[in-house]
């Protein structure tokens, strides 16, 4: 017989595991949806119908050690410094040359980077040096030409946005989907300092961290994939279905309506309609505002650059194409199941 104490630990295991093993909101929805299409169309599912079977890997970043530039720093030596104490670079100079400056992730190399150009360009208004003022020139233009490296490695192949695109098992959740308007907002900035350097502008370092903490928390990207991927999945399964009774005319045999039409028109109006609908929209809506902003921090970057991205960017923009055109599709098989049927998708109120 057991004590107390074990069976409280029995029912705590158990309580852990029916937890562990409860779907997320979303793929329950889903194959709610999917159960009740199937029964209501008197078409079976498929034998591997179960969401979790069915999903194709999600789009992966390349690893970091193929993503990520190495760059070589330029060095300087302590006369020249000490001779750049009347623009203030030798105290930006001084500081990226510390013992912390030289552990900085790469969204701090790309601030101090910025700080240093700006700084330069003063500079050569300001030294009457000859010597050091080609000196100022000479390092404008070796970190000018690193640049665009820097920017790759603080951005696209930042460990921000790997966080960010992280494979992640927890789709959006219906009905409280996160919002995406802070990480928008960070793809928005991060694509605006080329143009904000070259116009003598640079945000604080600060500003510039908040932004890379927006991309950094919750795997809000990896979410929305994991997301678009359920969702066409889901949908092509229901288009399956769809158009199985479709062919078979398993509501109108002979012509002839059955009662489970209505039925039917129950499930899309209630189910479809009224309850997984509203997920795949603000799943197609997020997709539909984020996409293009990271297609344009990548249009920022070098073009032989670019090319290291190129295949992940591929894939997630065809994962979203292919979920709208599932999501197109599915509309597009209720209408025609009930237009074989010679019913309305939608009654006429007025009858």
């Amino acid at each position: 017989m057991k004590t107390r104490p074990e069976i409280t630990a029995v029912i705590v295991l158990a309580t852990l595991l029916a937890a562990c093993s409860a779907k997320p909101p979303a793929e329950a929805l889903l194959d709610d949806y999917l159960t009740r299409l199937s029964r209501v169309l008197d078409v079976p599912r498929p034998e591997s119908s179960t969401l979790s079977a069915r999903e194709t890997p999600l789009p992966r970043l390349p690893a970091q050690r193929e993503l990520a530039v190495e760059i070589q720093p330029l060095s300087i030596n302590l006369l020249d410094l000490w001779g750049f104490r009347q623009c203030e670079l030798a105290e930006v100079l001084g500081e990226r040359n510390s013992v912390l400056g030289r552990v900085l992730v790469p969204s701090q190399h790309l601030h101090m980077d910025g700080r240093i150009l700006l700084a330069l360009r003063a500079c050569q208004h300001i030294v009457e040096d000859e010597e050091l003022l080609a000196l100022t020139v000479e390092l404008e233009r070796g970190k000018q030409q690193q640049w665009p490296q820097r920017y790759w490695n603080a951005t696209v192949a930042a460990p921000e946005l790997r966080q960010f695109w992280s494979p992640s098992s927890s789709p959006l959740v219906p009905g409280e989907e996160a919002s995406y308007q802070r990480a928008e907002a960070a793809m928005d900035f991060l694509a605006a300092l080329p143009q904000q350097l070259a116009e003598g502008r640079w945000p604080e370092r600060a500003e510039l961290e908040a932004h890379y903490q927006a991309l950094d928390l919750y795997s809000l990207g990896g979410r929305l994939l994991h997301s678009l991927r359920l969702g066409q999945s889901a949908i092509a399964e229901a288009n399956y279905l769809l158009q199985e009774a479709i062919e078979q005319r398993r509501l109108c045999p002979a012509g002839l309506q059955k009662v489970e039409l209505k039925y039917a028109r129950n499930v899309m109006a209630k189910v479809f309609a009224g309850e997984v609908q509203p997920w795949l929209a603000a799943i197609n809506r997020r997709a539909s505002t984020l996409l293009p902003r990271y297609q344009r921090l990548i249009d920022q970057q070098p073009t032989d650059l670019q090319a290291r991205i190129t295949p992940f960017n591929h894939q997630v923009s065809r994962l979203h194409q292919d979920f709208q055109q599932t999501l197109r599709d599915h509309v597009a098989h209720w209408q025609t199941l009930f237009d074989t049927c010679g019913s309305q998708a939608i009654p006429d109120q007025g009858r």
